[in-house]
């Protein structure tokens, strides 16, 4: 598969290796166009899809996840269902409410502060488990999520916009040589990537520029072949959104409140 709005395989890991890269779960490929379904769809899709949701906003905070309407929703029993909603749990993005059933949670600016400082130091670890093999099949992927974020200038979408993020998070994970640090790389991601869309209705044009130069940054990178300066793009990338969604919170720019 060569991009994950290409992938219809929905039983992947994160800690899944191969003779090349590791490669993500599609959400898009849990629930195709027009309703029809796969002919299995596993909790490691079902989990993949809401947590894509919960990170993108789909499901702001405080939703309260039904499993019988989720069970309805993917066409499974309710165990299914019910597991990936304890692995969401884990992942510290829902939590059981006695009475309310499971509600995604809230985010905690000072746990935030932890998260995105946390993540930069990762950003920063890249150098030494980066592998450069196959640059040229990376720089075809980014290449195409470049196209897709050109466009959105001319027509913008936060789902479009979010899919291309989600996509570079998952291009950067595939190239991790070492299981801990690309599972570590992409959970925080995941749980850090609401406040990047808390933010996007303010500074819709200047995330879209940001995103154009750090996908220009990592096709210059791999195409230099050195682990250090993809790790460098990245960090650099990171730590200038960093700063718009600091601005961003001082200046009460949000789409909804945060505690």
């Amino acid at each position: 598969m060569d991009s994950p709005w290409e992938r219809h395989q929905v039983d992947r890991k994160v800690s899944r290796h191969s003779a090349g890269e590791r490669e993500a779960i599609s959400p898009a490929a849990v629930l195709l166009p027009g309703g029809l379904r796969p002919k299995r769809i596993d909790t490691g899709a079902i989990f993949e899809t809401l947590r894509y949701r919960i990170s993108i906003l789909e499901y702001p905070p405080g939703t309260a996840l039904k499993e019988i309407a989720l069970s309805e929703e993917f066409g499974v029993s309710r165990t299914p269902i019910r597991q990936a909603l304890q692995r969401l749990e884990v992942a510290g993005l829902v939590q059981p409410v006695i009475g309310h059933g499971t509600i995604v949670m809230s985010i905690d600016l000072q746990s935030m502060r932890h998260l995105l400082q946390y993540r930069l130091h990762l950003a920063l670890m890249l150098e030494n488990f980066l592998s450069t093999v196959d640059s040229e099949r990376t720089i075809e992927k980014l290449t195409r999520c470049y196209a897709m974020n050109a466009a959105l200038e001319g027509e913008f979408s936060p789902q479009a916009y979010a899919q291309i993020s989600h996509d570079l998070r998952w291009v950067i994970c595939n190239k991790i040589t070492n299981p801990f640090l690309a599972q570590s790389w992409i959970e925080t991601y995941y749980l850090a990537s609401r406040i990047w869309f808390l933010c996007l209705p303010a500074h819709k044009n200047h995330f879209i520029s940001l995103q154009a130069e750090e996908i220009t940054g990592l096709i210059e990178s791999f195409g230099s072949g050195e682990p250090g300066r993809v790790a460098t793009t990245v960090h650099d990338a990171l730590q200038t959104a960093v700063s718009v969604v600091w601005q961003s919170v001082a200046s009460g720019d949000l789409s909804i409140s945060i505690s």
